[in-house]
């Protein structure tokens, strides 16, 4: 590896496993996911796991000595306060995760010395996955001519060809039916299906948006991962909550994450070098509904999941 003094070099990798957060349904050798025969999806397990394409926008990257502030309804995250910035760009910079990224990090300063137990991402909201999956099962797509089978890919199957979605849209969607997945007896030509996620999830209708949750949190690979849904346009990176605005619906355009490390990263005066590895293991789930003609489920989608990073020093 190239050694930079006193610069230090981040090199960017993935780190993608056939092994995702499916342990109850996964065979890690052959990678096909068998549910148990027809049932509620509601009372399966979860099962996450690496995607073929993992698409997504980052703007700022960084670590933290403690804990980052969070937004709240009234206030951005603090990522300035006992945090170095790793990576930033007004814009935003497109990466693919699931085939390898890198930043260029040639001329950057050494982060301070000290040990880190935090980091934490700004980027937008959108995930593009991309993702041909076996099933152990019968699947289907919930839209009309979607297909039936063992073998389930990302496609459009709605009735104006978009190819994007709302999170907190879908149950709409495939009521029409359309859906973002087309099943067969053998695998075909996987798209990348957008996913702008506006909520993590809702206890009853969409529609109402005291249903729906803003923040999230999850294990991942390298420690436990906590997301908020912000607005950066018009709320300056305020948290998106159920009084936000006029409607919290579609309002988020930023998500914060905050991972806390297992194992803190530590800066010191002979750190010459860093790898940097990204894990997309659980950066995909099946959006499962009960079975409507006879497959074992239905699938609207592949939603999208959560990433880690882990930074190795020398």
């Amino acid at each position: 590896m190239i050694k930079y003094i006193p610069i230090l070099f981040l090199l960017f990798s993935h780190n993608l496993l056939a092994a995702g957060f499916c342990e109850s349904y996964e065979n890690v050798n052959t990678d096909v996911i068998s549910y148990p025969a027809a049932g509620d999806p509601d009372l399966l397990d979860d099962c996450e796991f690496a995607p073929d394409g993992y698409e997504i926008i980052i703007y700022e990257f960084g670590m933290c000595t403690q804990a980052p502030a969070a937004p709240t309804g009234a206030s951005a995250a603090d990522t300035t306060t006992n945090c170095e910035v790793i990576y930033q760009s007004d814009a935003g910079e497109a990466f693919n995760l699931a085939v390898g990224a890198s930043f260029n990090m040639e001329g950057a300063e050494k982060p301070a010395n000290g040990t880190y137990t935090y980091g934490y991402v700004i980027m937008a909201n959108s995930f593009g996955i991309t993702l041909s999956q076996e099933f152990g099962n019968v699947m289907e797509g919930i839209g009309a001519g979607s297909g039936q089978g063992n073998f389930c890919y990302s496609s459009a199957n709605t009735v104006d060809g978009s190819t994007g979605y709302h999170a907190s849209n879908s149950g709409t969607l495939a009521s029409r039916p359309e859906d973002y997945v087309t099943c067969g007896a053998s695998a075909g030509q996987a798209i990348k299906i957008t996913e702008t996620l506006d909520v993590f999830g809702c206890d009853g209708p969409a529609a109402v948006p005291g249903n729906c949750e803003f923040t999230a949190s999850a294990p991942t690979s390298d420690g436990q991962m906590t997301a908020y849904l912000v607005n950066q346009a018009s709320a300056s990176g305020a948290l998106v909550s159920d009084n936000f605005l006029s409607n919290p619906l579609l309002a988020a355009d930023r998500l914060i994450g905050f991972l806390q490390w297992t194992t803190p990263v530590i800066i010191t005066d002979s750190t010459s070098e860093a790898d940097m590895q990204f894990s997309v293991n659980n950066g995909t789930h099946p959006q499962l509904f009960p079975p409507s003609s006879g497959a074992d489920y239905d699938i609207f989608s592949f939603g999208s999941g959560p990433f880690s990073v882990n930074i190795a020093v020398q």
